[in-house]
């Protein structure tokens, strides 16, 4: 009977501890247009796709980032194909605080859009995986 009791308060406190943990922030960066999120050493980028539009968003490494200005980061993109069918250049157009481009798939179902983008003394190249919705 006592070794029943004691493993049920011994259940409880189990419990308890496991609610109290429950509700912690993990601190990660959730994005703030709804797109897929990347890191660098000083900005984040977003990618948010509406149908052949792609739009790059650069914000600060801040516990709660601001948005940057796109102009203040000299960057280029292109679109890497399956297969081995190569690579095409994407344009951007620099807007406030993101970078625009359209591309126009041609009935892929899945391609790499590599971002080059100079920041913190260095060029780095991102690369994020966009499939077209039909």
């Amino acid at each position: 009977m006592t070794k029943a009791l004691i493993i049920c308060v011994a259940l409880v406190f189990m419990v308890q501890g496991v609610r109290a943990h429950g509700n912690h922030d993990s601190g990660a960066i959730k994005p703030m247009m709804g797109g897929v999120l990347k890191s660098l050493e000083t900005v984040h980028l977003e990618l948010v796709q509406i149908g052949n539009e792609i739009r790059v968003y650069v914000y600060s490494t801040e516990s709660t980032p601001k948005p940057l200005s796109a102009k203040d980061f000299p960057a280029s993109a292109k679109a890497i194909l399956p297969r081995g069918k190569g690579s095409e250049n994407v344009p951007l157009k620099v807007m406030k605080d993101h970078w625009l481009a359209n591309y126009d798939g041609k009935g892929i179902h899945r391609y790499n859009f590599e971002f080059h983008i100079k920041q913190g003394g260095h060029e780095d190249k991102i690369t994020f995986t966009i499939e077209p919705k039909k």
